[in-house]
């Protein structure tokens, strides 16, 4: 269901918040991708740098609030990543049945408001 990217930040989260030096999603990310990973995260205010750190080291960020108050939905949102359920809606469905456009927004902003509440403190 998740992107490999939004399980990737959630350990980097998880790290981040232990303080850890080492980079356990190293192996996933080169440093161009580091680098956009943190630009997010430090723009969705996640995430800040340090006084006199260097950018690019997980031991150079905090987090911007507790772990326990950082939900799903604001990773989602941070790394504009989709949640992938079995199969998208084709663009032709939306086409064909235009007056159920507004049950299907409804629907996104439940599904938003139940991933606000999955904390990735609790993965």
């Amino acid at each position: 269901m998740l992107s490999i990217h939004t399980q990737t930040t959630i350990a980097v989260l998880h790290d981040i918040a232990l303080g850890s030096d080492l980079q356990s999603a190293n192996f996933l990310l080169s440093e161009g991708e580091w680098k956009e990973l943190f630009d997010k995260l430090d723009q969705s205010q996640l995430i800040r740098l340090l006084p006199d750190k260097e950018p690019g080291k997980l031991s150079s960020y905090a987090l911007r609030r507790p772990l326990q108050e950082v939900s799903l939905l604001n990773v989602l949102q941070a790394l504009d990543d989709p949640i992938r359920c079995n199969m998208p809606t084709p663009e032709e469905f939306y086409i064909q049945h235009g007056q159920i456009a507004n049950k299907i927004g409804v629907f996104n902003e439940v599904a938003r408001k139940f991933l606000a509440d999955i904390k990735i403190a609790d993965w």
